[in-house]
């Protein structure tokens, strides 16, 4: 890599305090087969928000709905808010992204329209309404186990295995060989009363996100963070890229997560990526890092995320 590494959007300068973007969703459960999503995405430039109706457990789009809250044409093409709506009938799992690529085509704001848009699929796949007390299904996979919060943990995990397959082996928590993990620590997971709302309860699923790059020294390189919140985490993670797309420090802080005593692992991973090169394969890169069976999908997300601000030659 010859050439610095500069933001997508070069002509705008880097506010003094640094770029931000958020990004907030709410997840509203209307009946036993269908949610409302709600996002808002923002920064200095431009403000979006979607509204989906999402079914499940298949998590296709029913309906889809854009509204342009801020900037102007050459900052959000008005053309893509129709374009929006040919997402319906799409579903928000795998090849969701080549979709939604297709669908918004190079106009102006396709980069602020697919960020959204991967955020909203992302917070879909985490609403997944349950009955009261469907973990004790399995109670027999945890009668190994003393009761308690690790017990309840162990079942909580065989049902989310069971019932949403795709999970498996997709990140350490859910890898094959975790589940030896519960007799050897203190394992705890959420309140699993968190994934029984009853229908009409709005907000029984809600997230936000908070991205930063800022540069650091005169033309040294940037700093970036990403950092989320939701129902079940709060987690995130920081690192300085240098102009030629070494990551020179990294790290991710966490004060709640799904499974505590075995995502705990995986936090500790962004260490790893210093020193790393990155270029335009920078994704296969940090799966190779934080992400895949051996990580924490949140964590390589927050860290992708960062880096499709930049352009790589």
């Amino acid at each position: 890599m010859s050439d610095p590494v500069p933001l997508f959007f070069p002509s705008q300068a880097i506010p003094a305090g640094g770029y931000s973007r958020s990004f907030d969703v709410e997840l509203d459960l209307l009946d036993d087969g269908n949610m409302r999503v709600r996002g808002v995405q923002s920064d200095s430039r431009h403000g979006l928000a979607y509204d989906w109706v999402v079914s499940f457990p298949d998590y296709q789009i029913i309906k889809a709905s854009a509204e342009d809250l801020s900037g102007d044409a050459s900052v959000l093409s008005p053309e893509l808010l129709s374009r929006c709506i040919e997402i319906q009938g799409a579903y928000t799992s795998q090849g969701f992204m080549k979709k939604v690529v297709a669908m918004l085509g190079d106009l102006p704001g396709y980069r602020e329209h697919l960020a959204l848009a991967l955020e909203m699929a992302r917070a879909c796949l985490q609403g997944f309404p349950v009955p009261k007390d469907d973990h004790k299904r399995f109670e027999e996979a945890a009668s190994m186990l003393p009761p308690g919060p690790g017990q309840i943990a162990r079942m909580a995990w065989e049902r989310d295995r069971v019932d949403w397959s795709w999970l498996c082996n997709s990140c350490y928590a859910y890898r094959d060989e975790s589940a030896s993990l519960f007799a050897e620590r203190e394992v705890k997971c959420f309140d699993l009363d968190l994934m029984s709302p009853h229908p009409g309860q709005e907000r029984f699923f809600w997230r936000g996100k908070r991205l930063q790059v800022s540069e650091f020294g005169a033309g040294n390189g940037f700093y970036c963070r990403n950092e989320m919140n939701d129902t079940f985490h709060e987690l995130d993670i920081s690192f300085d890229l240098q102009l030629d797309g070494t990551i020179s420090s990294a790290e991710s802080q966490w004060q709640r997560l799904a499974f505590e005593g075995i995502c705990d692992d995986t936090q500790l991973l962004a260490k790893g990526l210093v020193g790393e090169r990155l270029d335009s394969n920078y994704a296969r890169a940090l799966a190779g890092h934080v992400g895949g069976r051996s990580g924490c999908t949140h964590l390589y997300d927050l860290a992708t995320d960062c880096l499709r601000m930049f352009e790589w030659p």
